[in-house]
């Protein structure tokens, strides 16, 4: 009797455990290690696109730096040469007024270094707004800093072409 029932037992045991642990763990198992293949192939292709994407941002402000940097660069040679000629008409004729002409290259010269110090600030603020996650918000970030920028030598610009034209209004008698 006591070996019928250890038998028992035993073959019960054996039956039993094996059929209910197959049926349950091997399925879930298998999707969820599926999933998580996926999901970290996802995370893998999105870091990757967003290392691309920076390094396109990063690209495209340097280029648009290399412009700004010469336009200014060419704006203040213009300066330089509107303050001398401004300078030649002063010591040339007494007479002739330049004040409103001297204020105006003052303005120019003031819009030139606020752009100057915007492109500065945002040169040293680039790597702060690449570090986030989301590169599509960052290049937005970029173009309107950028924006403002050109706004900036865009006001000069206009400043120094209203210079030019009073000077040119200044001089009205034989060009030597």
């Amino acid at each position: 009797m006591k070996l019928k029932l250890l038998t028992f037992f035993i073959l019960s045991s054996l039956i039993i455990v094996p059929s209910v642990s197959s049926q349950t763990a091997t399925p879930l198992s298998r999707k969820q290690i599926v999933t998580e293949k996926v999901a970290s192939r996802q995370a893998e292709i999105r870091s990757k696109i967003s290392a691309v994407r920076r390094e396109r941002i990063r690209n495209y402000f340097g280029k648009m730096v290399v412009r700004i940097e010469a336009t200014i660069e060419r704006l203040q040679i213009l300066i330089d040469r509107i303050e001398t000629r401004i300078a030649k008409i002063k010591e040339g004729d007494e007479e002739i007024n330049t004040t409103e002409v001297e204020i105006t290259v003052t303005d120019a010269k003031e819009t030139l270094e606020k752009a100057k110090t915007e492109l500065d600030n945002l040169k040293t603020n680039l790597e702060d707004m690449l570090a986030s996650d989301n590169p599509r918000d960052n290049f937005q970030d970029v173009r309107n800093s950028l924006k403002t920028v050109i706004g900036y030598i865009r006001e000069a610009h206009k400043s120094l072409a209203i210079a030019i034209g009073n000077i040119k209004g200044l001089r009205v008698g034989d060009f030597k």
